[in-house]
């Protein structure tokens, strides 16, 4: 029995989720303002469009940036001799443009 210890229990540390769930919500909070300039600049081709327009564009948008990004690295990786470290550091480029495309917008 310890004296001078508090009959309170020692607050553990925060789960390994919620580490993990922190990280994730800085690294999306980051995209953040680069998912508002794409949204600015759908508006910018249409000032006239109709929201449900500027939706429609940003999902045209979104689907050939990913289709885009993901010929580059499969590309890359089947290409002999350059294969795997390019389409690795590829994969990470792609990774962070996906999370661009993904990030909604938080108020």
């Amino acid at each position: 029995m310890a004296t001078g210890a508090p009959d309170e229990p020692e607050p553990a540390a925060a789960p390994r989720g919620q580490r993990v769930l922190a990280l994730r919500d800085r690294a999306l909070a980051a995209q953040s303002p680069l998912v508002q300039k794409n949204i600015a600049r759908a508006r910018q081709r249409n000032p006239e469009a109709t929201p449900a327009q500027v939706i429609r564009n940003l999902e045209r948008m979104y689907v050939s940036a990913l289709t885009g990004t993901g010929a580059a690295v499969g590309g890359t990786a089947a290409a002999p001799g350059v294969g795997t470290g390019v389409a690795l550091a590829l994969s990470a480029g792609e990774t962070l443009s996906s999370l661009e495309l993904n990030t909604p917008l938080w108020p």
